[in-house]
């Protein structure tokens, strides 16, 4: 994944009209694969509802694209260096949108996860090239310009997304959403193929080992802490799944220390500052992609609010996020990154605590106090996200500087796989817990479907008549007390990273020349 490709031939070079029709088109790609779970959290109470999926299911559909994502984000990087990056952001469009569409028909919550998977795939061709497509037509002195766009779009495309799908849900079935995005996504190949330059090295090595040992990890982590609520922590194949994944790991950190040239150098991590952003960018998003999984489902579930309706009221974190990145930017100067990145890190913490002390409050929780909680969050998102760029990207060397963003990508999409599944896992934990009193004298098929989630829960209780209105509650209240468990732990999680980021990261402040051009550089899905 190149961030400095060699330019362009000068009788190749694009006029302003094609630079810019290239910069609408790939910032589009961009938005539909930042946005492509964003968008799909808002309906997934609606899927719950129309394909009968339990609350481990819609874990899946969501963290079965973030994995397939993360794993094969460096891989697909340095195959567009390789095959060329036309064609592979073409492929990846292709498979993406191909994907949509399908996981629109789904005739189970089976079907839609895997079409979500093979979405994945082809979101982790595109998003890559986005970026090192415009650095290869763009002259240096527009170059700013170019990269200060695409951050952008990445920054408002999760955001975005979840209100475009509101909308569509206000009137259509959730699969509109899909279909949308889908169509946008084929629509683009034609554009593709006629603006962007092919620009590939042959002589790179794709290293497919890397990419097998990081699906073999990741999946087999996530599947077990995503089934360990359902099956047991101490059932045979959870424990498997575990082991499996922890190999994995190994594995890889084994086949990068022995590869000839490695993808992805684990031996630059004992550079402090390359460290500590890894941490900053890996919590921030493990925090912030279990946040919006799940807070959707809360609004919609619990308080009653609308699709469009939960997507509106969580537009309070992209303005805590401007103010945070405002606030950073003065702190930076000043102190270096270490100071913002850890109290950015902080204030997530206590954002996700205020949060879930408002969600004590049950059935008649303060919107105030949620509200407080959200903002105080974004504000720690906005201030933590550019220092721990900044980190990640000053950690090593300019030459380097490639493989700094691709580090830059990775620990962003593995920390928000990993927080969908934990978070999402104590969330499950403790509603079953906490509806096993209501299940006493119900029929055991209706037990099964109450225990599978709060959304089958009231769906099956309307009827019930006077009972249900009982067991609705108690599905509400439970819910609940789950989403306040997991948020505790998350910001249990946030703040013994602010400590390790404090205790690692460089004191030293950052070369002025680098800050700005960091803060336009990656605002990822702020």
């Amino acid at each position: 994944m190149t961030m400095d490709p060699s330019p362009l031939p000068k009788h190749a070079e694009p006029s302003t009209a094609q630079l810019r029709a290239l910069l609408i088109v790939l910032c589009a790609g961009l938005a539909l694969v930042v946005a492509g779970n964003s968008a799909l959290a808002i309906a997934l109470p609606n899927i719950a509802a129309d394909l009968g999926a339990d609350q481990s299911e819609l874990t899946w559909i969501i963290d079965a694209y973030a994995l397939t994502f993360a794993a094969l984000l460096l891989t697909a990087g340095i195959a567009a260096d390789r095959v060329g990056r036309r064609t592979i952001l073409g492929a990846g469009l292709a498979i993406f949108g191909l994907a949509c569409i399908a996981s629109a028909f789904s005739p189970d919550a089976s079907w839609i996860i895997g079409l979500r998977a093979l979405a994945g795939v082809g979101a982790a061709a595109v998003f890559p090239v986005t970026l090192s497509a415009l650095v290869d037509a763009y002259p240096e002195e527009r170059r700013t310009f170019a990269i200060g766009v695409w951050s952008g779009v990445s920054s408002a495309g999760a955001v975005a997304g979840t209100i475009v799908a509101g909308a569509l849900l206000e009137a259509w079935w959730w699969g509109s959403v899909q279909l949308l995005f889908g169509g946008v996504a084929l629509a683009l190949i034609i554009p593709v193929l006629a603006l962007v330059a092919q620009n590939r090295n042959p002589s790179l090595s794709l290293d497919p080992g890397a990419a097998i040992w990081s699906i073999v990890a990741l999946a087999g982590l996530v599947f077990g802490v995503v089934e360990g609520p359902q099956r047991g922590w101490l059932d045979p194949l959870t424990l498997l799944s575990l082991a499996v994944g922890a190999a994995g790991f190994v594995a890889f950190v084994i086949h990068q220390l022995r590869a000839r040239t490695p993808s992805l150098d684990v031996r630059l991590f004992a550079n402090r500052g390359l460290a500590a952003g890894s941490v900053i960018v890996t919590v921030q998003f493990f925090a912030s992609l279990g946040f919006f999984v799940l807070s959707p489902q809360y609004l919609q579930i619990v308080l009653g609010f609308t699709p469009l309706g939960s997507a509106l009221a969580l537009l309070v974190v992209p303005i805590g996020v401007g103010i945070g990145i405002g606030a950073a930017v003065g702190l930076s100067a000043r102190f270096g990154a270490r100071i913002p990145g850890s109290l950015g890190l902080l204030l997530m913490g206590s954002g996700f605590a205020i949060f879930a002390a408002g969600l004590t409050g049950g059935l008649e929780a303060s919107l105030w106090v949620l509200g407080g909680g959200v903002l105080v969050f974004g504000l720690g998102f906005g201030m933590g996200i550019t220092p721990g760029t900044q980190l990640i990207i000053e950690g090593l060397p300019a030459e380097r500087r490639s493989i700094a963003s691709a580090v830059n990508d990775i620990t962003r999409e593995v920390g928000g796989v990993l927080g969908i599944a934990v978070l999402s896992s104590i969330l499950i934990s403790v509603y079953r817990a906490d509806i096993t009193p209501a299940l006493a004298g119900l029929p055991e098929p209706v037990r099964e479907v109450v225990d599978a989630g709060a959304g089958a829960a009231i769906g099956i209780a309307d009827s019930f008549g006077p009972q249900g209105l009982a067991l609705a509650d108690a599905a509400r209240e439970a819910f609940g007390a789950g989403l306040s468990a997991a948020m505790f732990v998350g910001a249990v999680i946030l703040a013994l990273a602010s400590i390790i980021t404090f205790v690692v990261a460089p004191g030293k402040p950052a070369a002025a020349q680098t800050t700005s051009a960091l803060i336009a550089h990656q605002l990822d899905e702020g």
